[in-house]
């Protein structure tokens, strides 16, 4: 494998996308150049400078450039999935795997739609390897359908088996809901400061505990950004909070009011919404999300396993 190639400006690529790496690639002549092959399946050079130039951080030409390091890590990671897709390529020829031309050519079309300056190289060798480009993208999508997605099976047998064998994951312990008011104390405050702190805290505390609007209360008088919410934490699990606060949750009931409640954030007034409580998920509640796991795990095997073959058998060059 050659990794001695020539580098195209990195400001041409972050700038100038697809058609920046043609113009380059016809003025230097890189279309030509080979620095890979997997099987008979040659990766040439533009292909590696378009590859590249997806992976760079657009964001990167106005924040003074990308490392040295960085952009040969990206370079090797951009050479690598075309290798990976060069594998894909090549056992698609080999199990007859094919795209209609109609496919290719609309979105050969949508690319030339989005970049008018490339109807220049239509019928150079250029734009047939820019094309080929998006052929071979293509075929190796289809190539991994065949290959491995069209033979995920996860049946609803097996999602049942998992979720019998696996009960315990899907226990939901309990479950509050609550909203509070923070009047923030300093840590570097004096006792004097702390003090009115905490008075303000109480006169805030008589306010909801009077029936003022906690919603309200909260959106006007709190100094947490929650404020912007009604004071609403969502939903959360025991020891999910701070000690004090989650001492205080647990000891409460939906609807009610506490506090000042001391933590190193400072005083809260918490209202505990709601409360769920501990229980088993039932088979319906998780289905969804088993087959989802299993779908993905069988996936990645056989995905790992259709790799693994294919670089037994094709040598990188």
């Amino acid at each position: 494998m050659n990794l001695q190639v020539r580098t195209l400006s990195v400001f041409v690529a972050l700038v100038w996308g697809i058609v920046g790496v043609a113009v380059a690639a016809q003025e230097n002549g890189l279309s030509a150049q080979t620095v890979a092959k997997v099987g008979n399946i040659a990766i040439s050079q533009v292909e590696l400078e378009y590859k590249f130039q997806q992976a760079v951080p657009m964001v990167s030409s106005f924040h003074g450039g990308i490392k040295p390091e960085r952009v040969a890590e990206l370079r090797q990671e951009s050479l690598d999935k075309l290798i990976e897709r060069a594998y894909k390529v090549q056992y698609a020829i080999e199990e007859e795997v094919s795209v209609d031309g109609e496919v290719v050519e609309a979105e050969w079309q949508k690319i030339l739609k989005k970049n008018s300056n490339l109807a220049q190289f239509v019928g150079t060798p250029l734009g047939s390897k820019l094309r080929a480009n998006i052929y071979f993208d293509l075929l190796a999508n289809q190539a991994e359908k065949v290959a491995v997605e069209d033979k995920i099976t996860v049946s609803d047998g097996d999602v049942l088996k998992h979720y019998q064998k696996n009960k315990e994951r899907y226990f939901r312990p309990k479950l509050y809901t609550a909203s509070h008011i923070l009047v923030k104390v300093d840590p570097a405050s004096n006792a004097e400061e702390r003090g009115q702190r905490k008075v303000r805290a109480d006169e805030l505390m008589k306010r909801a505990q009077a029936g003022e609007d906690f919603y309200n209360l909260a959106y006007r008088e709190s100094d947490d950004r929650t404020k912007y919410v009604g004071g609403s934490l969502g939903s959360f699990h025991a020891g999910q909070t701070v000690a004090e606060f989650d001492a205080a949750i647990q000891s409460m009931k939906a609807g009610e009011i506490a506090g000042p409640i001391r933590t190193m954030y400072g005083y809260h007034i918490i209202k505990l919404d709601k409360v769920d409580e501990a229980r088993q998920l039932e088979f319906d509640e998780v289905s969804a999300a088993i087959r989802t796991d299993l779908k993905k795990a069988e996936r990645e095997e056989l995905y790992t396993s259709w790799m693994g073959k294919l670089k037994e058998k094709y040598a990188v060059e």
